[in-house]
């Protein structure tokens, strides 16, 4: 989301007239796009803004600005020790910059958006990265107050975007050449909750329709049967059966989920807020493996957070590999500001912090490791990203699970599905051989039938 909101900024900058500058010496302008998720990026953003700031008494005339989440949660920070900071602007105001922008070039008045109750649907000009792959915003915001996390208060509430304004934006993706849309959504899949779901002022949609993530997916198969779709980040409270029949129904929606668990104790995870149980992860998993049995699942995990036992993170431990997840994202606690936990007791030192993390990963490695080596042989239908960033005589792409494949292809298959075996495995994937011809159609619905009890 962080990344697509640069996206964003980049696009709305080009529709001003602004081109990039080779580096901020040369910039009229520099903005720099926070994420608040850990502590980390915070003492990246203080450490540029030095930087920045030897620059500006250079040149005066410099804009400077601070987007994205710290802009609201560190504003009173930034205020006193970034004093030359010349515009704050929080997620759910990009659209205000051009405005913001003129104000502090014309009047030289230091600028803040910052208000959380602003509207962040209003449609942006879009300055896409990807030529195959996009991003598209489906929700902002997030109404869940989960005790470690820095994000509410930086993205304020719960907002869905109309359907008929995100499948406006996927028909023009479509037409572009796209291949993957990727839907995004603080919990992406709360999407028509503020709905009431029902939308009753518009044409193109049924009164009588439940107007939900489900819904919206299979809006989005029915139009652009041709496409691949996937969805980041789901919360595991609602994911419901109806929402895993339509994953396994749809041939659109590839078989990957990132279903973050966070902690596999259930005293951890109640003071974590995360209102689900481990029990109730596990049958979410299960469900989706019986419905879908090549469903590849990744997933984040904190350890060390306050009041984790030893024999807490050990459930943490085993659950890697008795889950069998494919990926993880895998993090030591970072306490963050205007955040419950950030007060709480039972703080762990952060060298057994560092020991738990390293043995989480160890043990992870070694699970994805296994399950890879276990797939050498099997054939996988793979979207050519491109060169290899390691080879770039090769061509690298992603497996409907969102496995990274590498092997031999011509430059001519970028963009396009082809057939790969996979011959070797590493931990976040493949080396295979393509097979030939270098194409494939699309996935039929027949091929992709799955048994749902």
């Amino acid at each position: 989301m962080n990344y697509h909101d640069s996206e964003r900024l980049h696009g709305i900058f080009e529709s001003i007239g602004y081109c990039e500058a080779p580096d901020a010496k040369h910039a009229d302008v520099v903005i720099i796009n926070t994420c608040a998720v850990r502590e980390k990026p915070e003492r990246k953003l203080f450490s540029e803004l030095g930087r920045l700031r030897k620059i500006k008494l250079q040149r005066p005339d410099m804009i400077i600005g601070v987007a994205g989440c710290m802009a609201p949660r560190e504003a009173d920070v930034l205020k006193k020790s970034a004093p030359y900071v010349d515009i704050l602007i929080g997620p759910r105001s990009l659209y205000r910059l051009p405005e913001l922008l003129y104000n502090a070039q014309k009047h030289d008045q230091r600028i803040k958006a910052l208000n959380l109750d602003d509207d962040p649907t209003p449609i942006t000009p879009v300055s896409r990265s990807n030529r195959i792959s996009a991003w598209v915003n489906i929700m902002f915001g997030c109404n869940y107050s989960c005790s470690f996390c820095a994000v509410p208060s930086a993205r304020g509430k719960e907002v869905s975007r109309r359907p008929e304004e995100i499948l406006d934006e996927i028909e023009l993706l479509h037409s572009q050449d796209y291949k993957e849309i990727t839907l995004l959504g603080q919990s992406v899949n709360a999407y028509g909750r503020d709905f009431a779901y029902k939308i009753k002022d518009s044409k193109e949609i049924d009164p009588d329709e439940r107007v939900d993530f489900s819904w919206l997916l299979t809006q989005i198969d029915n139009q652009f049967p041709d496409l691949r779709i996937r969805f980041t980040s789901p919360h595991p409270q609602l994911f419901t059966d109806r929402l895993i029949n339509t994953i396994a129904d749809l041939p659109t929606v590839c078989e990957h989920i990132h279903l973050p668990l966070q902690s596999a104790d259930d005293e951890v995870l109640h003071s974590m807020r995360r209102n689900y149980s481990f029990e109730k992860f596990q049958n979410i998993v299960s469900k989706l493996r019986k419905a879908i049995p090549d469903m590849g699942v990744s997933t984040d995990i904190i350890v060390g957070f306050p009041g984790e036992t030893e024999e807490k993170f050990r459930k943490s431990l085993h659950a890697m590999t008795e889950l069998k997840f494919d990926q993880a994202f895998m993090f030591a606690y970072s306490p963050r500001r205007h955040t419950e936990a950030f007060d709480f007791k039972g703080e762990i030192s952060g060298d057994i912090q560092n020991r738990r993390l390293q043995e989480l990963i160890e043990s992870a490695n070694k699970s994805f490791n296994r399950i890879n080596k276990q797939l050498i042989g099997t054939t996988f239908e793979v979207l050519v990203e491109g060169p290899s960033a390691k080879n770039p005589a090769r061509m690298s792409g992603r497996t409907r699970s969102n496995k990274t494949m590498i092997f031999d292809a011509p430059k001519s298959t970028i963009g396009t599905l082809i057939k790969v075996r996979a011959t070797e495995s590493f931990l976040w994937g493949f080396k295979g051989e393509a097979t030939k011809p270098h194409s494939v159609r699309a996935q039929t619905v027949s091929e992709k039938l799955r048994i749902i009890s």
